[in-house]
């Protein structure tokens, strides 16, 4: 059975039974719409409507006029400040280090990671460091044992 069809008449198939409170196996009694059907529990004998899982769509409208262009400027001033603090701090003659998780950072270093490539420690904690990378702030975990 694929998400977006029923199960034949007469077939079981896994789903939650509210009674029972498990998943059980169901059969399936009858098609009252494309997208439902009666099924009835093996174990409890409880009779129910199953429907079909909506397929997720997206709750918000794009936006339009003034508010997409307010949006876009604030993304641009986000990245435009970004792309500042990336250059200020890649400026200090700061010593480079490889990433690895097992491995211990201090701050103020520089920090060349094999995905995210360059990039400067602005914070470090016992297990987690944020790095300015080009292309946006990440955290990342270190002195992994």
């Amino acid at each position: 059975m694929t998400m977006n069809t029923l199960p034949p008449v007469a077939k079981s198939f896994f789903a939650f039974c509210k009674k029972c409170d498990a998943d059980r196996y169901h059969v399936v009694l009858a098609h009252t719409s494309a997208t439902s059907a009666k099924i009835k529990c093996e174990i409890c004998g409880s009779q129910k409507t199953y429907s079909l899982p909506k397929a997720q769509t997206k709750t918000g409208k794009p936006l339009t006029g003034a508010a997409a262009k307010k949006r876009e400027q604030t993304m641009n001033s986000r990245k435009s400040s970004h792309k500042n603090e990336y250059e200020m701090l890649m400026s200090n003659d700061a010593a480079t280090s490889t990433y690895n998780m097992k491995g211990k950072f201090d701050k103020n270093t520089k920090l060349q990671h094999p995905k995210f490539g360059l990039g400067f420690i602005k914070d470090a904690a016992t297990d987690k460091i944020e790095v300015v990378f080009e292309d946006e702030v990440r955290t990342l975990i270190h002195n992994r044992v």
